[in-house]
């Protein structure tokens, strides 16, 4: 039970700005609160009814907050296309989320982010830079782990894109070379993307502009690396 509660409370208070979902918290609480909860339940299938009751309970509430971290997953990633999902989480973030403006794109392996041309229309506030070294590394280990999923999402198993590059402004992405979206990076920030010759795996690794926090993933290995 404290468990699905516990799954229930992180699924609310997953980032989000003016009711859009703007990032993720991504736990195996639910899913461990779904097996406690129906391991309880045979367990106690001829005894006390109020294991029963609260294995039952369990594994209802893990369920609901797995299903709610998925829409954040979903939520988050479709943010980087231009796709704004109403977020089902607690107003208590402040990152902020805006639509991409127009500017010059720099090649993903190139030094770190020169600064945007002035954009053609007013630019909305620019998200605080990070303030300490934690932050960053959420930072980018939230954009590392949401290109990951974009990616499987849309090329599944490859081929996948030679290049990658970064552009837009406040905040930068990660773009395809057509120029589609696929995930926000706090500006600034390095990106360093390769991929096998015959297009099966890819490894990207993000680096800080500010304290050098790193983020790595690579398709063979499937997580996300931070240091």
């Amino acid at each position: 039970m404290l468990l699905g509660v516990g799954s229930v409370v992180i699924a609310l208070v997953e980032p989000q700005q003016s009711g859009a979902q703007t990032g993720f918290i991504v736990s195996t609480i639910g899913i461990s609160a779904i097996v406690f909860g129906v391991q309880a339940i045979k367990t106690a299938r001829w005894g006390s009814a109020v294991a029963r009751a609260f294995g039952r309970g369990g594994a209802i509430l893990g369920s609901v907050g797995t299903a709610l971290m998925a829409y954040a997953v979903i939520g988050s990633a479709l943010t980087g296309t231009g796709v704004h999902l109403p977020a089902l989480s607690l107003p208590l973030g402040r990152s902020a989320s805006v639509a991409p403006v127009a500017a010059p794109q720099r090649s993903a392996v190139a030094a770190p982010v020169e600064s945007a041309a002035p954009a053609v229309t007013p630019a909305p506030a620019v998200p605080p830079a990070p303030t300490s070294i934690e932050a960053e590394r959420s930072a980018v280990v939230r954009s590392a782990g949401t290109l990951a999923f974009v990616m499987q999402q849309s090329f599944g198993a490859g081929p996948y894109p030679s290049t990658l590059s970064v552009g837009m402004s406040t905040p930068e992405r990660i773009l395809l070379p057509d120029g589609t979206g696929l995930a926000a990076v706090p500006d600034g920030a390095r990106v360093l993307y390769s991929v096998a010759p015959d297009g099966s795996a890819w490894t990207v690794t993000i680096i800080g502009a500010r304290f050098g926090a790193v983020a790595t993933y690579s398709s063979t290995i499937g997580t996300v690396e931070s240091g």
